[in-house]
């Protein structure tokens, strides 16, 4: 009897040894050939797209290396051989399919199916945005948050803010002039122009008085700049994409410490809100129920997203007004920087939108602020502006993970690779703009556009994603450089004599590698 229990004992035991460490390596194995048969799929789809050459497991990573200016110098080069269809770059093992026709680039962007971001965007939820409508990949949440945010970003609303644009650019002029040279006249314009946005990012969007303007050293502002160095850190040395490199980098500690302060700043802008927003209810003798009673009183963004907060979480809000921060301060500083640069190196167009603002102002006050109005008339402006976002672009990449395969053009791109879409590339290509190293606000003249694929121009993306506040940067930058260009003469410096002379890089968004230096000298009366 003891002998057959033992026996009995002794195969229970070797079944467990079997469950414990046999099943598990099986698993392991299985998952193993898996892999290895999609990526050898992936490689031999992958093998009949056109591409640079390179070891699958280095691809283009010493481009990489090389750092951020040189990244979009010698990127152009490989793109302008390849453009005549879609072609493949490896980096490390990931495969990415650079677009290059409009019409692909629209059949993508307007695919319901592939509006998941690529795995770089995964990197900015971790960094930063959280479940903000940036990098979110759940596109059910994506669509319900993206209608609520999309509220703080209408016609009334936009509207209302432009007496904060137009203060924040005067004050902007009186620093610039602060700021120059006494001698030479010469000013580097990158980071006066960049705290310009910033204020009247945190005053439209949180309520917000950050000083940044005037040398302010805001907890916000500040770590909201380590945490987005950190990203770029991250993106421009793929190796740690990988959560697991990045927590061995001396980055982390530092993007924890700055998180930490973003995240508590912003919680306390939502109580505080709340609380006035509570007592406001409570007081309220009349209902605003029209347009003109909410331009009466300027709603910020982070009013209308905590009219829905019985719909988003305190978190899904937080994430959505650091993602607005963002994407509102990163992208209108550099295209408002660029377009004074500009205007700076071609007196011709500087004259012409003097001439068009004299036009407008010749009426009533000539010093007074603009009125919405005033702005719809600014139309070579706006050319000008969108001819500087085709050159200078504020996000020159981004991209959508691929999950499935699928036939673009003449290609079957794999599962498992990268979409990428350059708008800078795309806007430097002779085969959508005559001469396209050229400034030249005609490129957007109406009859110009209509014969031009609308996916040939797409600065702030384009389709499902696209960029909310499109309209609010338009009418900012139109405040703000016509401001500007009422009060001043722009010419060019000694440190950037030629347009050429200006570098810039590409890290989050396009960046300027020395600054943006122009010469200021006032108009006189």
């Amino acid at each position: 009897m003891y002998t057959l229990i033992q026996k009995v004992i002794d195969l229970n035991e070797l079944d467990m040894w079997y469950l414990t460490v046999i099943t598990p390596i099986a698993i392991l194995v299985v998952i193993i050939m898996i892999l290895r048969l999609e990526g050898r799929r992936k490689r031999v789809l992958a093998n009949k797209i056109p591409g640079p050459d390179g070891s699958i497991f280095i691809g283009m990573l010493p481009l990489f290396l090389q750092g951020p200016e040189q990244l979009i110098l010698k990127g152009l080069k490989v793109y302008q051989k390849y453009e005549k269809s879609l072609f493949k770059v490896w980096v490390l093992n990931n495969l990415y399919i650079v677009l290059t026709r409009p019409e692909d680039i629209e059949m993508v962007l307007t695919n319901p199916k592939l509006q998941k971001k690529s795995k770089e965007y995964l990197v900015l939820q971790e960094s930063i945005m959280g479940q903000g409508i940036f990098s979110i990949d759940d596109i059910k949440k994506w669509k319900s948050n993206r209608k609520m945010v999309s509220g703080g970003f209408n016609f009334t609303i936009t509207k209302s803010f432009i007496p904060i644009f137009y203060e924040e650019s005067n004050v902007l002029d009186d620093i610039l002039k602060q700021k120059c040279d006494l001698k030479s006249n010469e000013c580097d314009i990158s980071v006066p122009v960049s705290m310009a946005t910033m204020e009247i990012i945190g005053r439209t969007a949180l309520g917000v008085k950050f000083n940044a303007q005037n040398g302010g050293r805001h907890r916000f502002v500040e770590n909201l700049q380590t945490v987005m160095h950190a990203w770029e850190y991250r993106v421009t040395h793929p190796w740690y994409l990988s959560k697991t490199l990045f927590q061995l980098s001396s980055v982390k500690k530092k993007h924890d410490q700055s998180q930490k302060i973003i995240n508590e700043f912003t919680d306390e802008i939502i109580k505080k809100k709340l609380d006035e927003l509570n007592q406001n209810a409570n007081n309220k003798n009349k209902v605003e129920t029209d347009d003109e009673d909410v331009c009466r009183k300027t709603k910020t963004v982070i009013e209308i997203l905590l009219g829905n907060y019985h719909e988003m979480s305190h978190e899904q809000i937080r994430d959505e007004l650091v993602t607005i921060m963002i994407g509102g301060q990163e992208t209108t500083a550099m295209a408002n920087a660029c377009a004074i640069f500009m205007l700076a190196h071609h007196p011709d167009v500087q004259n012409k939108v003097f001439e068009e603002l004299q036009s407008i102002f010749s009426t009533g006050d000539h010093n007074r602020p603009p009125t919405y109005e005033d702005l719809q008339q600014m139309e070579y402006l706006e050319r000008v502006i969108k001819e500087t976002l085709r050159i200078f672009p504020p996000l020159p990449v981004f991209g959508r993970s691929l999950e499935e395969e699928m036939k673009i053009g003449e290609h079957l791109c794999p599962a498992g690779s990268t979409l990428m879409v350059s708008p800078l590339f795309v806007h430097s290509s002779g085969q959508y703009y005559t001469d396209p190293e050229k400034f030249n606000p005609d490129n957007f003249l109406p009859d110009t556009c209509r014969g031009r694929h609308p996916y040939s121009f797409i600065p702030f993306s384009a389709g499902y994603r696209n960029c909310i506040g499109i309209k609010y940067g338009i009418l900012q930058m139109k405040t703000v450089i016509s401001t500007l260009v009422r009060k001043n003469t722009f010419s060019p410096s000694e440190r950037c004599p030629t347009p050429k002379h200006l570098r810039v890089m590409f890290l989050s968004t396009l960046k300027f590698v020395d600054g943006c230096y122009v010469k200021i000298v006032p108009r006189t009366s």
